[in-house]
Order: structure tokens, then C-alpha cells, then sequence
């Protein structure tokens, strides 16, 4: 890393995923030595911590994008450091960074209001309702948002980020998040015109009036992948509400719903898009536009 730092002054992206043995040292020999640098992936880097992203924030200011998925020893610190310098962060990747919570987000949201488009945070158990609250003041032009696990988030939250991010919106993944309900969903589904996936796996309160106000909808959805597994309460008759006002559906994942069988979507006569392909056992891949 350190001949990378002083011998490649020019180079802009660099990914180092899985590396794990890389630390803070020589990464940061990275960001001394490459001034210009607008990519950087070190996911399962596991012993990058807060300093790296000090030294980024010294050096990089034209960083766009940064994965640190399962970079385990970030914390809000080392977050706010980060956008203290780096305020054109397009694409952030902290998946399964556990030690990042509401005030690193927040600051995030602020400092990078205007550029944020794709943020990632799986499995982020601090992450609650203030991260949702403040994306959703300074982060309009929002596009991708993972917070699957975030198991804090509640409906308030999620309803105010819809309304905000309505025409930016198109990726939304929030399997296991608990406290989510019918209202906040439905508000997704109305509001949110342009949004093509969108997962509420394992959200077991959810149920099929999450559909019923989609009639008073004038425009089509323009969902591509919906996953719906282990909600026990939606239904056939819910998937057929869906489905009336969707014909771009291509990937539906209606796993462990124990009221969504194909002999039932069969008897019901559901007509799905010619495209579509229905998970009901987990025999087909799955689409990785949400991971």
C-alpha cells in the first residue's frame, strides 16, 4: 500500500475488498499519496478503524464513493471526521458496521445533503428513528437506501423520509425492521412514484390494507422487485391488489407467507407480468439490486 501511495499519484479508485490483513497505515499512505482519489472500496477489511477516515478526510476531498462494508471498528467518530473533509460522498457502504449510530448519520445527512444518493446500512442496530428524521430534512436526492436489521426505525420516521426522497426514491430495503406498519409502508407506495425494489421481509405487522389504498392511485407502480417473505399476514388477496396496479413486476419473493402459495395465487386467477418470477420456496436467485 505504501509503494501505491508514493509511486501512483494519479490513481482515482482503488478496491482492496477482503484484504484482510490491510490496516489503517498502510491505507493511509493511500490517502497521503493519492490526492485525486474518488473510489475506494475495503470491504472485510476488518482492521480499518476511525484513523483512516481521518486521513481521508485530510487528504481525499473529491472522495465519491467509499465501501466499508464489515469494517467493524468505524464509529460515529470516525464518521463525522470523514464528512468533516469529504462532503461529495455519493455512494456510502456501511453495511454491518455495528458501532455506527444516529449522531455519525446525522452528520453524514448534513455535510453531504446535496450528493448522497446511495447509502447502505444493513444490520446497523444503533441506527433508529433521528438517522431516518435527518436524511429525510437533508438528503432529497436519496435513491438507495438499505437499513434491513435497523430494528429502531419506527413509521414516523419512515413516513417523513417518503415524502421527502418521492421522486428520488428507487431502491428501499427494510427486511427486519420491527415497528414497521401499514401506514408507513402505504405511504411509500403512494408517494414514492419511482421506486423499483423494495423489501419489508420478515416486517410481520404488515398486512393487506398496505395495498388497499393503491386504488385511489391514479399512476401505475413501477416496482420491478418486491419482497414480502415471512409476512404472515399479507395474503393472495393482498398480492392481487398489488398486481392490478403493477404490470412491471419482475421478481416477487412471497417465501415462508404462509397465505401466498402458488395453488392459491392459481385458484385466485392472479395474472402476473410475463416477466415475473415468483419466489414461493427459494429455489430462484435472487436479484442483488438490494443487498
Amino acid at each position: 500500500m505504501r509503494s501505491i501511495g508514493c509511486s501512483l499519484s494519479s490513481l482515482q479508485s482503488l478496491d482492496v475488498s477482503s484484504c484482510r490483513k490491510l490496516t489503517d497505515k498502510g491505507l493511509s499512505s493511500v490517502a497521503e499519496g493519492c490526492r485525486d482519489l474518488f473510489s475506494l472500496h475495503l470491504a472485510g477489511c476488518r482492521f480499518v478503524t476511525d484513523g483512516l477516515l481521518r486521513a481521508l478526510s485530510k487528504n481525499c476531498p473529491d472522495l465519491q464513493e467509499l465501501g466499508l462494508q464489515g469494517c467493524t471498528n468505524i464509529t460515529d467518530h470516525g464518521l463525522t471526521d470523514l464528512v468533516s473533509g469529504c462532503q461529495r460522498i455519493q455512494y456510502l457502504d456501511i453495511n454491518k458496521c455495528s458501532k455506527v449510530g444516529d449522531t455519525g448519520i446525522s452528520d453524514l445527512s448534513k455535510a453531504c445533503s446535496s450528493c448522497l444518493k446511495t447509502l447502505k446500512l444493513l444490520d446497523c442496530s444503533k441506527v433508529g428513528d433521528e438517522s431516518i428524521s435527518s436524511l429525510a430534512k437533508f438528503c432529497n436526492n436519496l435513491e438507495t437506501l438499505i437499513i434491513g436489521g435497523c430494528r429502531d426505525i419506527s413509521d414516523k420516521s419512515i413516513k417523513s423520509l417518503a415524502l421527502a426522497c418521492k421522486n428520488s426514491l428507487k431502491n428501499l430495503r427494510m427486511d427486519w425492521c420491527l415497528n414497521i406498519s401499514d401506514s408507513s409502508l402505504s405511504c411509500i407506495l403512494t408517494e414514492c412514484r419511482n421506486l423499483e425494489a423494495l423489501d419489508i421481509g420478515c416486517c410481520e405487522e404488515v398486512t393487506d390494507a398496505v395495498f388497499q389504498g393503491l386504488g385511489t392511485v391514479e399512476t401505475e407502480l413501477r416496482l420491478k422487485v418486491f419482497k414480502v417473505s415471512n409476512c404472515p399476514k399479507i395474503t393472495v388477496t393482498g398480492i392481487g391488489l398489488l398486481l392490478e396496479k403493477c404490470n412491471t413486476l419482475e421478481y416477487l419473493d412471497v417465501r415462508s407467507c404462509p397465505h401466498v402459495t402458488k395453488s392459491g395465487c392459481d385458484e385466485a386467477g392472479l395474472q402476473f407480468p410475463e416477466r415475473c418470477k415468483v419466489n414461493y420456496t427459494g429455489s430462484l436467485n435472487e436479484p442483488e439490486v438490494l443487498v
